[in-house]
């Protein structure tokens, strides 16, 4: 397969993905310290199988918590319980991350960025083949 142009002087995927890295600070700085790692513990406890597999008939451990609404360092929303949902890994960096550009864009509301959604069961089928 070919390489894909890039202007010269653009930066690489590699370096942009480590540029927004850069700008959204370190783990512990957005939330994620250990105070989110019992609560995320207790709730994978609570909820060990994956939402969006489910939904698609597949038995899947979940492995990460997501926040349906992306919380960008808003306390409350991140703490938002009612808004966590359990999910494998696959649907969380494949199925959630379509979705949340959808949203951004303003493509589909709030309530289609659970996995479990009809548009998240769409594009997790779609991607399965």
């Amino acid at each position: 397969m070919p390489g894909t142009f890039r202007p010269k002087g653009a930066p690489s995927r590699k370096e942009q993905n480590r540029e927004a890295d850069d700008r959204r600070g370190s783990a512990s700085k957005r939330g994620y310290n250990h105070r989110w790692s019992k609560a995320r513990d207790t709730h994978l406890r609570r909820s060990p199988i994956c939402i969006g597999c489910e939904a698609i008939g597949r038995t899947q451990a979940a492995t990460v918590v997501d926040h349906v609404d992306p919380h960008h360092g808003d306390s409350a929303k991140f703490w938002d319980t009612s808004m966590w949902q359990s999910c494998c890994k696959w649907h969380h960096d494949s199925v959630k991350q379509q979705l949340e550009a959808m949203y951004a864009a303003g493509r589909i509301p709030l309530s289609e960025l659970w996995l479990n959604s009809e548009t998240a069961q769409r594009i997790a089928t779609g991607l399965l083949g």
